[in-house]
């Protein structure tokens, strides 16, 4: 087990035994939110949906004045924010009704270092850790953050593929 409980702001002893998937709001991502979401219900484990961030790709926390400097927490909440907007279609799907007995409690983790980096070392601690195939990166099938990550994790990776990639739904 890590002696190390925070990186990129995210509490990882709080994270023991859950679902975790990685999310850059892509296409690609949200199918793999899905599927971890489907997860986490069947396990009856909590969803942590991690997002990295860094000052340059966070959005800018609403109601700051110009020429006021955010805080990291600010910057983190923006951050959480836009991650509530963006899987708000894919999270409503999986209301009771539509094919998942039980809807996962979802905890949103945006982590101020590489997606590598906090899928990496959530792994320590999770259940299992879900990424998609391709993210934004130029990989034909795996991107740099996913394969990254299938060689470095401390458990089990699941990578959910495209729509259209052989295997896919």
């Amino acid at each position: 087990m890590s002696e190390q409980r925070d990186v990129g702001g995210m509490d990882l002893l709080a994270l023991e035994g859950c679902v975790i998937v990685g999310d850059d709001a892509s296409r690609d991502s949200q199918l793999a939110v899905r599927w971890a979401a489907e997860d986490a219900a069947r396990r009856g484990v909590q969803l942590v949906v991690v997002r990295a961030w860094s000052i340059t790709s966070a959005p800018r926390p609403k109601d700051v004045e110009a020429g006021y400097v955010p805080s990291e927490e600010e910057f983190a909440d923006a951050v959480r924010e836009a991650m509530a907007s963006d899987l708000a279609p894919v999270l409503d799907d999986l209301k009771p009704g539509t094919g998942v007995e039980s809807v996962p409690r979802v905890l949103l983790m945006p982590a101020h270092c590489s997606a590598e980096e906090a899928l990496v070392e959530a792994s320590r601690h999770a259940a299992v850790i879900v990424v998609g195939a391709r993210g934004r990166g130029l990989a034909r099938w795996l991107g740099s953050v996913s394969g990254g990550v299938v060689r470095s994790a401390h458990g089990p990776v699941v990578v959910v593929p495209g729509r259209g990639e052989r295997g896919a739904a």
